[in-house]
């Protein structure tokens, strides 16, 4: 008689304060993103307020995720409620008869095993994942998840995870069928690798400088434009390039997922481009020209300030002192310290009665 094996969604009794924590992790880079903004006086408290009084807030991103939280709650009920049924014939996720959840019926699955595609296990994150021919929507299955309700064989109950791993491995599912190549590639560990290891620690060093650094500097690139980020944009493109190169050189000693070394040169790329701006402006401190005393003019938008030198830049900063430069006149002329850097390349000071204090 075949065997059959059935198995029940474990009952977490931590789930809430895990969801707590998971959405307090979630939050907290926007939070701290506002913080900032508020730290660099680009967004005034009062601004903020407004925005959320607006009765138009939340904006549609907002609309378009709470559907998304209610469905991942309804799924969560479903998984609670349903059983999974595992044979030679197939897997089936199937919620007892006449449960009081019916109504999410959809969410049910059967998957034969002569229908299957690829089955894969990803050890790193505990999972196997099934998906059939058809086309049709994969199954996802978290072993520690999962418990034995019953046994038909010398399957030990009493542990989800190589329970329900040895039924797999006892119908040789895992090896009857082939693993689904981007997964295997998700299952490389970055940490264990000596190249990808030195690169995300290089990565993390970098963007602890830019975010440090960021609040430390008193001065600031006059203008915003392709002209002052191209040097940067190249110098990160020229280090993604180099990076991606010793990648697959290492790759051929120790393999690394070419998916991974993309991904890892893009990352780096952006990272090192933004710590090259923020670099650079220190950089033109040390060597750049003096600091020199120059006369500008706000404009009629107090987004620019206008110098009487038409060999000096023009000064854009529209949100750290728009409030300070329109409270000036046209005609009154202002004191701004500027200084020419690498490049030809203008940077002015925050401090004093500079733009950044008013």
């Amino acid at each position: 008689m075949p065997a059959r094996y059935v198995f029940v969604q474990k009952q977490d009794k931590h789930i809430w304060v895990k969801r707590l924590l998971f959405g307090t992790l979630l939050l907290f880079p926007f939070i701290a993103f506002f913080i900032w903004m508020l730290y660099q006086n680009l967004l005034k408290p009062e601004m903020l307020i407004r925005i959320l009084a607006d009765v138009s807030f939340p904006p549609a991103a907002v609309l378009v995720l709470i559907p998304l939280i209610a469905f991942d709650d309804v799924a969560k009920i479903f998984y609670r409620s349903a059983s999974l049924y595992i044979d030679d014939a197939g897997v089936r996720l199937k919620l007892p008869p006449k449960s009081k959840w019916a109504i999410l019926g959809f969410l049910e699955k059967d998957i034969a095993w002569t229908e299957l595609k690829d089955a894969t296990y990803v050890e790193r994150f505990q999972l196997i994942q099934l998906r059939p021919q058809s086309g049709a929507s994969f199954l996802n299955i978290r072993l520690k998840d999962w418990q034995l309700q019953n046994t038909g064989s010398n399957v030990n109950s009493g542990n989800a995870v190589p329970d329900l791993l040895a039924v797999f491995r006892e119908l040789k599912i895992l090896d009857k069928y082939p693993a689904n190549s981007q997964l295997v590639e998700a299952n490389f560990d970055l940490t264990k690798h000596s190249a990808t290891k030195k690169l995300l620690f290089g990565i993390a060093i970098l963007i602890a400088y830019s975010f440090v650094d960021t609040m430390l500097q008193h001065e600031e690139y006059a203008f915003f434009d392709l002209h002052y980020f191209l040097p940067h944009i190249v110098f990160g493109a020229t280090c993604a390039v180099v990076l991606m190169g010793l990648m697959f050189k290492a790759s051929k000693h120790e393999f690394i997922p070419r998916s991974n070394v993309i991904g890892l040169a893009i990352l780096s790329g952006l990272v090192f481009g933004v710590t090259s701006y923020v670099g650079g402006i220190r950089i033109n401190q040390m060597v750049g020209g003096p600091l020199l005393e120059a006369r500008y003019h706000r404009d009629a938008s107090c987004l620019n300030l206008l110098p009487e030198d038409k060999n000096l830049p023009v000064v854009e900063y529209p949100y750290h002192a728009r409030k300070y430069w329109c409270s000036k006149n046209i005609d009154e002329a202002l004191t701004v310290k500027v200084r020419q850097g690498l490049f030809g390349l203008y940077q002015f000071d925050l401090r004093g009665k500079g733009p950044g204090n008013p």
